[in-house]
Formats: structure tokens, C-alpha cells, sequence
């Protein structure tokens, strides 16, 4: 029975080292990455679409109590159309 706990040891010590060395080496790529990409910053696609609704969120949000304004629209009024955004407006330079 010497011999079969020899070769379980091993084989168990075997086992807890490989597991040990899987994981140091996932967190060794893991922290690789994100050192590589820490003060990197992609630029979205569509940044400028995004920041075009974060500022029209504002300006609605702003006028929110204002009972000055008007939420409304007359039939044959089409001004509206002329404050939609364009992807002129927000798309950036090429």
C-alpha cells in the first residue's frame, strides 16, 4: 500500500501544481492586458451620435420645469424638423 499512496501523492501533488500554474498564468495574461491597455482610450464609431443625445438629453432636461416652452406642435407646423440632428451634425471628419 507504500507504493499506491507514493504514486497518489504524486499524482496529487502533481495535480494542485497544475492547477496552480493554470491560474498564475491566466492571471499573468489577464494583468498583461490590462496593464497594455490602462491610459489607452478607443475612440467610439459613433462617439459624436452619443454625445450629440447626452447634450440634447441636457438641453430637454433643462427646460423640464420651463412652463414657458411649448411640448406641442400645431398641424401644418413643421419646426420641428428643422431641430432634428443631421449626421452632418454629429458625424466626425474625414
Amino acid at each position: 500500500m507504500s507504493a499506491f499512496r507514493k504514486v497518489a501523492d504524486i499524482a496529487h501533488k502533481t495535480t494542485v501544481t497544475g492547477l496552480f500554474g493554470f491560474f498564475g498564468y491566466g492571471l499573468y495574461g489577464i494583468t498583461n492586458q490590462v496593464l497594455e491597455h490602462q491610459g489607452f482610450k478607443d475612440s467610439h464609431p459613433q462617439e459624436g451620435f452619443i454625445q450629440m443625445l447626452r447634450d440634447k438629453c441636457a438641453e430637454e432636461y433643462a427646460k423640464y420645469y420651463d412652463i414657458g416652452h411649448r411640448d406641442w406642435y400645431d398641424k401644418n407646423d413643421d419646426s420641428y424638423l428643422k431641430k432634428l440632428p443631421r449626421p452632418e451634425d454629429y458625424q466626425g471628419k474625414k
